[in-house]
């Protein structure tokens, strides 16, 4: 999706805003959009535009629905693990296999979102970073199930155009 965003001729047809975050200096900005080209006949690409900033870093990851559906499937991953095992620890994370480099994943070699859950019960965060990106994006406080519960939400209003 992000190549397609990137190509001449391509505009959002619609788009919807869905989630803003800010915490400590970083900041998310989940948008649900349409994308389509102006080529004949025309191409739509609907997904999701996150935009993230810190003070060291910025990054805009598109995920298209397959994508998108991908995401919120191993964060619901992540959730299932901290039942079943606990918060990962002080200094531990939780992460899922789809966002795992080590996987030969056909989408490794797309810029998509990764996620990792860190913490214990007192101190967790939800780190988001762009792969193949440098930076990292903590948002304290925050929870799989939380950013798991906007990508439905951006997906369910999708579905309406």
């Amino acid at each position: 999706m992000e190549a397609f965003a990137s190509r001449q001729g391509v505009r959002t047809t619609w788009s919807s805003e869905i989630a803003r975050w800010q915490q400590d200096g970083t900041r998310l900005a989940l948008v649900a959009v349409v994308l389509e080209g102006d080529s004949q006949p025309a191409r739509k690409i609907r997904g999701a535009k996150i935009d993230l900033s810190s003070e060291n870093a910025r990054d805009q990851v598109y995920l298209d629905e397959q994508a998108t559906e991908r995401t919120r499937s191993a964060l619901k991953e992540i959730c299932e693990a901290v039942v079943l095992t606990g918060m990962p620890g002080a200094s531990g994370c939780t992460g899922a296999k789809e966002f795992w480099p080590g996987y030969d994943w056909p989408w490794n070699r797309y810029h998509e979102l990764d996620v990792n859950f860190c913490g214990d019960s007192k101190n967790s965060e939800l780190v988001l970073y762009g792969r193949g990106k440098p930076g990292s994006f903590y948002f304290p406080g925050k929870s799989p199930t939380i950013l798991a519960e906007v990508l439905s939400t951006a997906m369910e209003k999708l579905k309406q155009h």
